[in-house]
C-alpha cells in the first residue's frame, strides 16, 4: 500500500508540475487578452443590450481582478501546503461561496460535501504516507 501511495503522490506531483509550468507566462497573457478586449466587449454590451452590459461588465471587472490576482501569486513564488491550502478553503467557504456567486442551497451543500470529502482524503493520504 505504501508503494502505491508513493506513486499516487508522484504522479501527482508530476502531473501539477505540468500543468503549472507555463501557469505564470498563461495567465500574465490571458490577462492581458482580456484587458485589451474588456473595453470593446464592455461598449458591444452597451450598444447592443444596454440591460446586458449591467450584467457583463462588473462579471469583466471581476475576471480581470481574479486573473491580476493570480498572477501576482504566482510572480511572488509563495506557495503553502496543501493542508494549509485546505484549511484556508474551510475557514473561507462562506466567503468564497459568496465571491462565486454560489448561493443555491443544493450548490451551497454539495460544494461543502466536497470540500470535506477533500478533507478527509487529504487527511487519511497523509496519515498513509506517514506510516
Amino acid at each position: 500500500m505504501a508503494n502505491e501511495l508513493v506513486t499516487l503522490f508522484d504522479d501527482a506531483k508530476s502531473f501539477f508540475a505540468k500543468v503549472f509550468k507555463n501557469a505564470p507566462s498563461d495567465t500574465a497573457a490571458a490577462l492581458s487578452v482580456i484587458n485589451t478586449i474588456a473595453p470593446e466587449a464592455e461598449l458591444v454590451f452597451a450598444l447592443v443590450d444596454p440591460t446586458l452590459a449591467v450584467v457583463a461588465n462588473p462579471i469583466i471587472t471581476e475576471i480581470q481582478a481574479d486573473l491580476a490576482t493570480v498572477a501576482n501569486l504566482l510572480k511572488s513564488g509563495n506557495t503553502v501546503s496543501v493542508g494549509t491550502f485546505l484549511t484556508a478553503i474551510k475557514s473561507n467557504l462562506t466567503a468564497l461561496l459568496t465571491a462565486g456567486h454560489i448561493t443555491d442551497p443544493t450548490s451551497v451543500t454539495k460544494v461543502t460535501g466536497i470540500v470535506s470529502a477533500v478533507d478527509v482524503l487529504s487527511n487519511e493520504f497523509a496519515q498513509q504516507a506517514a506510516a
